[in-house]
Order: C-alpha cells, then sequence, then structure tokens
C-alpha cells in the first residue's frame, strides 16, 4: 500500500507541474519559417526526423514542446547542440516552433522484436512492483500517446535509440551518478530545482536490459 501511495503522490505532483505549462498564443506559419531554418535538419520540417537520435516531433504535445524549448534556453535540459539552437529564439517563437510541430500529422512506428516483447509489455503496463518501478502506461497512456493536460509526451513510435538515451539520462540523474559532464544526465523533469522528478525516480530503478526492452517496444505501440 505504502509503494502505491507513493507512486500516486508522485503522479500527482508531476501532474501538477507539468499542467502549470502556459504555451503563449502561437503562430504556425512564423513556427514553419523557424522549423524550415533551424530544426529541420535534425527533427525533419514535418517533424519526423531520419537520424535515430535525434527525436521525431510531428504530432507531439504543444506543451511538453515549449517547456522543453524554454528549458534548453534556460539551461533546466542540457544539451549544447539544442542550447545553441534556441539561443536566439524569444518564448514567442519557441511557442510559435512548438504550435507548428505539434499541428503535423504524428510519426508512423517502429517495430518490436517479439524476442522480448512480452517481457516489455509487462514492464510497460505493470512495472514491477518488487523494484518500486511504476507502470509506464501511468503517465504516457495505453498506446504511448501521452497526456496533453499533464504535458506527458507521445513516446509511442518515436526512435527506439532516443527513447533509450533518455531513459539513461533520467537514470543517471535519479541515481545521482558522479558525471563531470551535465549533458549526461536529464533532471527537467522535477517540479522545482533539487526536487527529483517521476522519471528520474522510476529510470534509476532501471536495468540496462529493462531499458533496452521498454525503448525497442514503445518504439512499437501506436
Amino acid at each position: 500500500m505504502k509503494k502505491i501511495l507513493t507512486a500516486a503522490s508522485l503522479l500527482i505532483a508531476s501532474v501538477s507541474g507539468s499542467a502549470a505549462v502556459t504555451v503563449p498564443k502561437y503562430d504556425i506559419a512564423k513556427g514553419k519559417v523557424i522549423a524550415e531554418s533551424v530544426c529541420g535538419a535534425c527533427h525533419g520540417v514535418n517533424g519526423v526526423s531520419t537520424v535515430p537520435a535525434q527525436p521525431n516531433l510531428g504530432g507531439q504535445n504543444v506543451k511538453y514542446l515549449y517547456k522543453q524549448l524554454t528549458e534548453f534556453k534556460s539551461g533546466a535540459r542540457v544539451n549544447p547542440i539544442m542550447s545553441a539552437q534556441v539561443a536566439k529564439l524569444n518564448d514567442q517563437d519557441m511557442a510559435n516552433v512548438a504550435g507548428y510541430y505539434a499541428s503535423q500529422p504524428r510519426w508512423g512506428v517502429g517495430y518490436a522484436n517479439p524476442a522480448y516483447a512480452a517481457t516489455a509489455q509487462k514492464l510497460y503496463y505493470g512495472g514491477n512492483s518488487k523494484r518500486g518501478v511504476i507502470p509506464c502506461a501511468g503517465c504516457h497512456g495505453g498506446k504511448a500517446n501521452g497526456n496533453d493536460l499533464a504535458a506527458f509526451p507521445r513516446i509511442g513510435g518515436q526512435h527506439s535509440a532516443y527513447i533509450a538515451t533518455q531513459l539513461k539520462l533520467f537514470r543517471a540523474a535519479g541515481r545521482e551518478d558522479d558525471v563531470t559532464d551535465p549533458s549526461q544526465t536529464r533532471m527537467n523533469d522535477a517540479s522545482k530545482k533539487g526536487d527529483k522528478g517521476m522519471m528520474q525516480i522510476v529510470a534509476s530503478r532501471l536495468s540496462d536490459n529493462d531499458i533496452k526492452v521498454l525503448s525497442d517496444y514503445i518504439s512499437a505501440l501506436h
């Protein structure tokens, strides 16, 4: 019961923090111009990335996209390439490009390896109570479409390589790994600085194999 209450508390705190994201009124046409000149090389002008290490953005939650852009700019989420890309963008620019990518058709799906799909399915939908891992579906949904109100991202069909990298970055932050490069951790899921967010806590309990099978499985969800 204690584990269930803890998980529920984490979910409520995470929803409260994310739901507070307010996206300025955006202009999709102006966002497209930015996407074409700044974002398209990595993420595709239509939001479909051809590079597995870079995420697809088409049809993603606008709150989530805007939040990530503003946090790359503020340094709350550390990535040297993205920080350089958003350096000259203001809040309105970031709202415009977030709105543009959110308006694009959703990306497709990958293919899960049937050899460990059953293991991943159990972890995605049921978690692992013995290790304190809550189900991914609780926040990201049964088809991994995310939650627009809470600004939880769509992850279904996302590149498995990108998903794996993000889980490892959250895990490093959650475990407080001794790393000298801040870009090797991800801490911007917390409601306030110094706290651990849900993704940090959950990922800290995942093994390398958990991350491998989950990433592969999620890339095929739709």
